[in-house]
């Protein structure tokens, strides 16, 4: 028993001497253990951290938190581009529809919810080259609460948004609110990834939601709302062509009969003249969202566009080439646009 004690002691011993053997610096000064190496008072187990250094102590300061921020926005910030196609083909009159799925969605999640509680812990001046070092850190437990906070806001709209869906009679609005609610959880499954590499069990908090359903229904919510297309003036003999296009590519296949909607397309097209050896032309694409049965106009958005090129035809060419790329990147989130803004 007297030797389990003496060895228990000697241990104790040991821990202290190891934390006070600091690399002594050319100055003679003792360099803390975390410039170069991991923090005995703050362990890697315990807290998430991060250093910074320069020629003045404001600049190391603001350095580690950054760096410590850095941490969390390799995890956190994702940019996953979903993109839905949706291509239609007639085969003996009877029209079908392929699917051909990517994701066109800007995950992104503001860390500064995230690192509430982080601080200074510490700060050094090497003397010797008059370098300063910042010591940031943040409790892996305070940082593991702010997540849950942030995810548990995530689950109530989520909630929220789809009892709206399922509450509304409105088809557009009804849909708008399904693809909120997978947006929310789209986030909270990186704030779910990075939870579980804080707190080091590697669980985190599983969301109840499955998110390949949530987006099954959101596609077949897609497929369901029938928007016809029209056209009521244009100058580009494309623009029925570009419009078709771009409804496909959001995932809005144009209906042909009985539609709950229409999308009503104008263009106009100016002929700018040469300049500076150039030809310029400008254009405008206007397109409304009509409901069928009211003919009420739930939304308007306009593309303008400006081209050149050394001849007339070209720069038209040109212009139609952009506005086809715009009008399919812009399309779906149009849409969704006009319903969020008359749901709200």
């Amino acid at each position: 028993m007297v030797m389990r004690k003496f060895f228990v002691l000697m241990f104790v011993v040991a821990l202290v001497a190891c934390k006070s053997q600091a690399v002594v610096g050319k100055s003679g000064e003792r360099q803390p253990d975390w410039v170069n190496g991991e923090s005995f008072d703050y362990p890697h187990s315990a807290y998430i951290v991060g250093k910074g250094s320069a020629s003045d102590r404001e600049t190391a300061k603001t350095r580690a938190l950054a760096n410590l921020s850095k941490t969390f926005e390799a995890k956190i910030k994702e940019e996953s581009r979903t993109l839905t196609d949706i291509k239609s083909q007639n085969v003996n009159g009877k029209e079908s529809f392929t699917k051909d799925i990517r994701y066109l969605q800007d995950i992104t999640v503001e860390t500064d919810k995230v690192l509430e509680g982080a601080r200074i812990a510490e700060s050094w001046l090497d003397k010797s080259v008059q370098e300063h070092y910042a010591f940031a850190v943040l409790k892996r437990s305070q940082a593991g609460k702010n997540i849950h906070q942030q995810i548990d806001i995530l689950d109530k709209s989520t909630t929220s948004e789809l009892n709206r869906a399922r509450s509304n009679n409105d088809k557009l609005v009804a849909m708008a609110a399904m693809n909120q609610a997978f947006k929310h959880q789209l986030q909270r499954q990186t704030l779910q990834k990075t939870l579980k590499v804080i707190d080091l069990k590697g669980v985190g908090k599983p969301s109840k939601w499955n998110l390949a359903d949530m987006r099954g229904n959101l596609e077949n919510q897609l497929l369901a709302l029938k928007i016809g297309t029209e056209i009521s003036a244009s100058d580009l003999t494309q623009l029925a062509r570009l419009l078709k296009g771009a409804m496909s590519q959001a995932g809005f296949p144009a209906a042909t009969n009985r539609a709950d909607f229409k999308m009503v397309a104008s263009s106009k097209v100016i002929d700018v003249g040469r300049r500076s050896g150039w030809y310029w032309v400008r254009g405008k694409i206007t397109i409304k969202l009509v409901e069928a049965a009211s003919g009420k106009v739930r939304g308007t958005h306009t593309w303008s566009f400006k081209t050149s090129a050394d001849s007339k035809s070209v720069a038209v060419s040109r212009l139609v080439t952009k506005a086809d790329k715009a009008m399919k990147n812009d399309m779906k989130g149009v849409i969704l646009d006009f319903a969020t803004t008359v749901g709200s």
